[in-house]
């Protein structure tokens, strides 16, 4: 009954992880390619559990197939946080451009603050709300009454004092927008260097499908042959997966 309910579960895990990787490759995330190899690795598994193909197949597919279920939804919604930071980048970079164009442009000084608060640029934010106020004090109620809210805000916050350039490592000024020493915009970059390529997604599926691959061969190698051959077959099989994983990682 156990081996059964066992079973089940692993199905179960299967059709999510199928589920996943198609709405994926719909949306794009991952190449249908990607995810035809990964419900065929899930397939596989849910397969080998029901036949009991190699020792301890259920505690290993519903450790690769639950584990995996947990961890890529979230990863996928890291990613999504991503997408919105490179949009993020982008704006404010057209208002670093339309700044250093105009330094007394209300409009791009109100959207580098705006930015930079939602990003968790707190000083920056500050020092370019105050900076919009004292161009046009006449019509910023409204911001002066965000701009306490933020210094409050601020007090009980971490100060760096300083705005790190992500391009070469040089302590910039707090209001500064462009690198003294490499000449990049610095804010853009530290919104859009705080999270991971998008690539990545399609990178941890296929190091999952590889690494659950070589550990499913090796217990196979391991149950299927005794002595030096079953090391020597376990040995090449995990060789050649970190191999690829090398290869997957490295990959642009």
């Amino acid at each position: 009954m156990e081996t059964v309910f066992v079973a089940l579960l692993v199905w179960l895990l299967a059709a999510a992880w199928i589920f996943f990787l198609v709405s994926w490759a719909v949306t794009g995330d991952v190449s249908t390619g990607e995810a035809i190899i990964g419900s065929v690795v899930a397939l596989l598994l849910a397969l080998a559990t029901a036949r009991q193909a190699f020792p301890y197949a259920g505690l290993f597919s519903l450790l690769t197939l639950g584990g995996g279920a947990i961890g890529l939804p979230a990863l996928r919604a890291y990613l999504n946080r991503a997408a919105h930071a490179q949009m993020d980048a982008e704006l404010i970079e057209r208002a670093c451009l339309a700044y250093e164009f105009d330094p007394k442009n209300y409009g791009s000084l109100i959207n580098l603050a705006e930015v930079c608060y939602k990003n968790g640029l707190l000083e920056q934010a500050v020092y370019h709300l105050e900076k919009a106020i004292q161009t046009a004090p006449i019509m910023a109620a409204n911001e002066k009454r965000r701009l306490a809210m933020w210094q409050d805000e601020l007090q009980h916050a971490p100060k760096l004092g300083y705005t790190p350039c992500m391009h070469c490592g040089a302590r910039q000024a707090v209001g500064a927008v462009r690198c003294e020493r490499c000449g990049q915009l610095v804010l853009p970059l530290l919104v859009q260097g705080r999270w991971v390529p998008r690539q990545l997604m399609q990178k941890v599926v296929m190091v999952w499908v590889i690494a659950v691959g070589a550990m499913g061969l090796s217990l196979f190698w391991s149950e299927q042959l005794t002595g030096q051959g079953a090391l020597l077959a376990v040995l090449l099989t995990l060789s050649v997966a970190l191999g690829l994983i090398v290869w997957v990682i490295r990959k642009s």
